[in-house]
């Protein structure tokens, strides 16, 4: 399957060395299991979310509010959930992958598209103590796209443990 891909920053033996690195040490003592078995590169669902953000700004005049147009890019993990938002889209490169080697989205597009929406609500209404001057008109969904990034994945005892690629 070709899909767009964040480059690997992180080797194999980088990623082993960071997890045993997290491991306390009386745990390494005390369980003589120290073995990460089966250390092998997934790639996870990353939605590119491009909302368009309408306002007017409230001014004395009668009939003459500004209208502002805003852009927000907005990056969402469909494995986890977490959102975040980002000036500009990491770079990526097609490759080909196995789809054995893509973890299922467990967020379905459509909620994840409304729940981003009302994050950026929220957001807008806390950070704004002046919304008697400004009045939000619309919030748009401009563009949707996948990338994936990629994380190794281990089996540390019958736990799976990620780590950034």
């Amino acid at each position: 399957m070709k899909i767009e891909a964040i480059e690997v920053s992180k080797n194999k033996k980088d990623a082993l060395r960071y997890i045993l690195g997290k491991i306390p040490l009386m745990s390494r003592v005390a369980q003589f299991n120290t073995v990460v078995t089966d250390l092998h590169l997934e790639y996870i669902e990353i939605k590119v979310l491009c909302y368009e953000i309408i306002s007017r700004e409230k001014t004395n005049k009668m009939f003459r509010h500004e209208t502002k147009t805003n852009y927000i890019t907005m990056l969402v993990n469909t494995y986890n959930g977490y959102s975040e938002s980002v000036e500009k889209i990491p770079m990526t490169t097609r490759r080909y992958v196995t789809k054995s080697n893509i973890k299922k989205s467990k967020i379905g597009e459509d909620y994840l598209v409304e729940g981003v929406k009302n994050e950026i609500l929220n957001f807008l209404g806390q950070n704004n103590n002046s919304l008697d001057k400004v009045s939000l008109q619309n919030i748009n969904i401009k563009e949707i796209k996948s990338i994936y990034k990629p994380y190794w994945v281990a089996n540390f005892r019958g736990r799976s443990i990620l780590v950034d690629a």
